[in-house]
């Protein structure tokens, strides 16, 4: 007679486990920052440490968090797969019990949970791959009461988790490792950050990071929201309730970011990122080009975002898995969200084509913007105002002035003026002047095409400013030109070189 096998072989369940799909080690951790946040903390510390022994090098990563602690039974089922005291509610951001054991195997070969409701009386249990590969244990090992802790603890209640034997994390590098976190987890849990829960990595801040730029962050500001609110109700699945999704875009302020140079544009992630975000109970799981119907995404629609909110008791019409990773866009959604945010999504990517050619019209492309703003910090600062650095989240930083042409009908003779505003250096081009038609115009629209046309073109520039300098006499006079004349050669050799 045969025996009847277990339902779940435990050591190749656990292997295959660790291959769930998870997309970096931030997406993991975010689940351990889920259930800090479930259970009321208002800080989280997360501690990346090298350790160097044997002549290997392993990294640990530790979770600490104020929250409301556990207790015994509550420990063991959040080490359990599929163990929850909440499962399939949909009141959290967790709901399968599979967030802490899946996500942490997934980047490490072993995880060890320490929890308080005291301070004096802390508990701790963990999983072990190899031991459960070599051992073919199929229970979770006993809780121990303990007096030591990873770390020192402060707070009245809490938890501690610690990744060690860590062999899948997305970076062999701290410094790349933390940037990574501080980045994505500042956009997934923007919005609990904004509420003033503290996440800190490495004992620094995480800061917000909104990619519709209007709340405040580690991002521009200036976006502006397009239209009301769109508001759908939507049928909960196996109930009678009703719950809301909710739809929102916003325009980005093409006319000032529009000019800048692009390197500064992906890196402040205006361009290259044209999409939707996807908040499920206020926390973002994805993001991408979701519900557009027909309409492709083009360079023109990086100017624009969208928002769409959902809480969990609608996760199976978007498709969600317990990883809360991403969304599936569904017949049934698409049915009820694609007519409204494909027609927007048309209007918007229109308005942005109007307002690129009016640009055009207004602000001729600066073709030599890159090399004179890379070079403005060889130069000498303006009295106006004194230089200024950009600060760039990359950690690359572009220096110096912008550079920007505009034309516009002078009420005088001057050919040219300029401004400086913004830390912008602004070319003012008199369209009422014979060199705007004859000279820059004619550039543009390749009426003069010839190298000897260039040359007398520049001759005349040239000599019109030599023969000016006729007009002015005394030592003062001669002086003044002489200086102008000398700063004009070095910021003309800088710029060249």
């Amino acid at each position: 007679m045969l025996h009847r096998k277990s339902l779940v072989d435990h050591p190749n369940f656990i292997i295959a486990t660790r291959d769930s799909g998870y997309k970096n080690t931030a997406s993991a951790l975010a689940e351990i920052v889920d259930n800090a946040i479930e259970a009321a903390a208002t800080k989280i510390h997360i501690f990346i440490n090298k350790i160097v022994g044997a002549g290997e090098t392993d990294f640990e990563i530790i979770i600490m968090d104020d929250g409301m602690g556990m207790t015994e039974e509550e420990l063991n089922l959040a080490l359990q797969f599929g163990g929850s005291s909440r499962f399939n509610s949909r009141a959290h951001l967790g709901r399968y019990g599979m967030g802490l054991p899946n996500s942490s195997l997934s980047q490490c070969r072993r995880v060890e949970v320490t929890t308080w409701k005291k301070k004096s009386e802390l508990i701790t249990n963990y999983l072990d791959v190899d031991e459960i590969v070599e051992q073919k244990l199929n229970r979770l090992p006993r809780i121990r009461k303990t007096l030591y802790s990873p770390i020192p603890i402060h707070s009245k209640t809490g938890t501690i988790v610690r990744w060690s034997k860590c062999d899948r994390l997305s970076f062999k590098y701290i410094k790349s490792l933390c940037k990574h976190l501080h980045f994505t987890l500042g956009r997934i849990f923007r919005y609990s950050i904004w509420r003033g829960v503290d996440i800190l990595v490495n004992k620094e801040k995480v800061i917000a990071f909104d990619p519709l730029f209007l709340g405040d962050g580690h991002n521009l500001t200036g976006g502006v929201p397009y239209g009301k609110e769109l508001i759908y109700s939507v049928r909960v699945p196996n109930h009678t309730i009703m719950s809301e999704v909710r739809v929102r875009f916003v325009e980005l302020p093409l006319n000032e970011w529009a000019g800048w140079p692009n390197e500064e544009k992906r890196r402040r992630y205006i361009t290259k990122c044209a999409g939707v975000t996807i908040l499920r109970a206020q926390r973002e799981i994805d993001y991408g080009w979701f519900f557009m119907g027909d309409k492709r995404k083009e360079n023109y629609d990086d100017w624009w975002r969208c928002e769409i909110s959902f809480p969990s008791n609608l996760d199976e019409v978007f498709g969600v898995t317990h990883t809360k990773q991403e969304i599936k866009e569904t017949e049934f959604m698409n049915s009820i969200l694609a007519p409204d945010l494909e027609q927007t999504a048309k209007i918007l990517n229109n308005r942005v084509r109007q307002k690129f050619m009016y640009l055009k019209t207004q602000q001729p492309p600066v073709f030599a913007k890159q090399q004179l703003e890379r070079a403005d910090v060889y130069m000498s600062s303006i009295k106006k105002k004194s230089q200024t650095e950009i600060d760039i989240k990359s950690g690359d930083k572009v220096l110096g002035l912008k550079y920007k042409i505009v034309t516009k009908g002078l009420p005088h003779e001057l050919f040219f003026d300029v401004i400086e505003r913004n830390e912008t250096i602004i070319l003012i081009l008199n369209r009422n002047h014979l060199f705007y038609d004859r000279i820059f115009k004619a550039l543009h629209e390749k009426r003069i095409t010839s190298t000897i046309g260039f040359i007398r073109i520049l001759e005349f520039v040239l000599f019109a400013a030599a023969r000016a300098e006729f007009a002015f006499a005394g030592k003062n006079a001669n002086e003044f030109l002489f200086e102008f004349k000398q700063k004009w050669s070095s910021h003309l050799n800088t710029i060249i070189s």
